[in-house]
């Protein structure tokens, strides 16, 4: 884990669902609630997802290491 947090842009979101469910809503909240359920979301990174939503990358992640810190 770096200073900044265990998730990185290149981490998959099926892996975020799965090691941290406390992150679940705000993956929801992010990135909608089909990703949850979405199979592909096992081969999909944060930047692939987030670049799919319209959002920042970095700032999904920082966003989604703060709430690991709490």
């Amino acid at each position: 884990m770096g200073k900044e947090g265990p998730i990185h842009p290149d981490t998959f979101v099926g892996d975020i669902l799965k090691q941290y469910p406390a992150l679940r809503e705000k993956v929801r909240e992010l990135f909608g609630a089909d990703c949850i359920s979405c199979r592909s979301n096992r081969e999909e990174t944060v930047t692939y997802t987030s670049w799919h939503k319209g959002l920042d990358p970095k700032k999904v992640v920082a966003e989604l290491n703060a709430l690991l810190r709490k």
